[in-house]
């Protein structure tokens, strides 16, 4: 029996060396910023006179530390059309008028990394969306903001490397929770170290 543990302890002194964390090294510290921008798609029903434009352009701004091992912390902001529509000829009490009606979200979120694999990494934030409503009918317009909370899950692939420059596609699900208002993006997406140490 005892000759069992001996030979146990020794194979799981073997077997620490790689199951220990990542060692650290020169350059592991680094403050990364990633842009993007692509389509998005907005996901939720929505209750309108006519059918919506769901389709639209999103934008986004992400500033990284990358510390020495795998999780890493940032924010992110930017820009997503969530959906758009617009009649002509409504009739109302007041007469008849065209009606418009756009809504669009400014992220600002804290969000969470981790590299699973060398070319790809999976993101997770939290935190609110400013969104806009911007109203058009009898020739004068209304935009209205209000903040709503908020999440934000994306995987990032990257495809490649250039002249310090990291380039890939980023899927992501933005959701303003309080207001039940949601968009998928895809994103091409381009970032770079601006510091390491």
């Amino acid at each position: 029996m005892t000759r069992y543990t001996l030979i146990m302890i020794i194979a799981l002194l073997q077997l620490s060396a790689p199951l220990r964390a990542q060692e650290r090294g020169e350059g592991d510290f680094a403050l990364a910023v990633t842009g993007g921008a692509g389509y998005s798609h907005y996901l939720y029903d929505v209750e309108a006179p006519t059918d919506i434009a769901r389709s639209g352009v999103s934008a986004n701004l992400r500033l990284m530390w990358h510390p020495d091992h795998r999780l890493r912390v940032g924010i992110e902001s930017g820009w997503s059309r969530f959906y758009h529509y617009s009649v002509d000829a409504v009739e109302t009490s007041f007469g008849t008028t065209d009606v418009s009606l756009s809504l669009s979200a400014v992220p600002l979120l804290l969000v969470f990394s981790m590299p699973v694999l060398p070319s790809l990494e999976l993101f997770a934030g939290t935190g609110g969306y400013f969104v806009r409503s911007h109203a058009s009918s009898f020739g004068s317009t209304v935009d209205v903001t209000a903040f709503s909370q908020g999440w934000m899950a994306a995987a990032m692939w990257t495809a490649g490397e250039w002249k310090g420059f990291r380039f890939g596609t980023e899927v992501k699900w933005y959701g303003a929770t309080q207001f039940d208002d949601g968009v998928l993006v895809v994103q091409l997406q381009c970032s770079a170290d601006l510091l390491r140490w």
